[in-house]
């Protein structure tokens, strides 16, 4: 696992050995985008980020009450739109 503080939050990323690989995704970015998805979700857990086919990025997260949702951040690191799943 790795982990990241900043500003009294705790970050973590996990590997899912379940999941198929799919293109390689820095650490470093990684940390961009999910940091770029939890400004636009205060509380939420980042469960884990993954490129797109576009070439953009993923971040899926666990908001406080439970529910998940998946935020699109383009290459710019920018949020395009996040989708809340249903439970």
């Amino acid at each position: 696992m790795a982990a990241t503080t900043s500003g009294y939050r705790i970050l973590w990323l996990r590997t899912r050995p379940a999941v198929p690989a799919g293109p390689d995704l820095p650490v470093e970015v990684a940390v961009q985008v999910a940091t770029v998805a939890l400004a636009d979700h205060p509380g939420a857990v980042v469960d884990r980020v993954e490129v797109d086919r576009t070439g953009g990025y993923t971040a899926h997260l666990v908001t406080r009450s439970g529910v998940r949702v998946v935020v699109e951040v383009d290459r710019d690191l920018t949020v395009v739109r996040w989708l809340a799943l249903a439970r």
